[in-house]
């Protein structure tokens, strides 16, 4: 499984494409960069950074996620390693900030915090803070992952994103000359380019628990008032919403 560390709806994430459209093509093909586990209907798909890094060139995306030596087409910062952390060592140490691009696969298998920011206004602060429990064993990267397949719309994050899109007449011109060519974007594609078109980077924390996490986010979104995209807490009005 090392060399399989990306699930098929993580990789359409970075792909920009629907989750359904990639596993119907990993079923018909077969290739040899995808491993499907079980090896039967409704297994969980795996694939490969350097077999990602292919679909990418054909979906016209430029997208490194092995860790190689640089090369004249490709910036030393664009070089990334996925691999995954093996045990809980370094819990309560964040990361570096990481485009939010190319954060998934570098993204920890375990529960805690994460920080997104302006790429284009680092000095300003977080934007965003999250939590993530242990998410059936997929953690941070699998709360991640949400937002990268688009799934994150009706969150704090993806709402406010996509607020800034549709304020973004650019945006909007190219949504319409899609519909006009025959090509409407479906929701979450629409939910994750308006993420993309924020230009954001993301860092993030473990820790051993999900009730650890929760409470790191609560005093992180405290020392950070303001500015923040989270929505406000309700409890006085008992209006339960989901996670975000």
């Amino acid at each position: 499984m090392d060399d399989y560390s990306i699930t098929a709806n993580e990789a359409a994430g970075l792909l920009g494409i629907e989750g359904l459209e990639l596993r119907n093509r990993l079923r018909a093909e077969r290739p040899a960069g995808a491993i499907q586990i079980p090896n039967r209907k409704n297994g969980r798909w795996y694939l490969a950074g350097w077999y990602v890094e292919q679909l990418a060139a054909e979906y016209d995306r430029h997208l490194v996620i092995r860790k190689s030596a640089p090369t004249a087409h490709t910036p030393p910062s664009e070089v990334v390693d996925h691999q995954l952390p093996a045990t809980d060592t370094g819990h309560r140490v964040w990361s570096e900030w990481v485009t939010f691009n190319l954060a998934l696969p570098l993204a920890p298998l375990f529960p805690g915090v994460y920080m997104f920011r302006k790429a284009d206004e680092p000095e300003a602060g977080p934007v965003y803070i999250g939590m993530a429990g242990e998410r059936k064993g997929t953690g941070v990267r699998g709360r991640l992952s949400i937002y990268a397949s688009g799934r994150g719309a009706t969150s704090g994050l993806g709402e406010h994103a996509m607020d800034r899109a549709l304020a973004d007449p650019a945006w909007l011109q190219a949504r319409l000359d899609e519909a006009v060519a025959g090509r409407p974007m479906r929701a979450t594609t629409a939910a994750r380019s308006a993420i993309n078109h924020a230009h954001l980077e993301v860092r993030w924390q473990t820790v051993p628990t999900k009730a650890e996490a929760k409470v790191l986010e609560d005093q992180l979104i405290a020392e950070h008032p303001g500015r923040l995209w989270n929505r406000p807490q309700r409890f006085q009005m008992n209006v339960q919403e989901p996670l975000t």
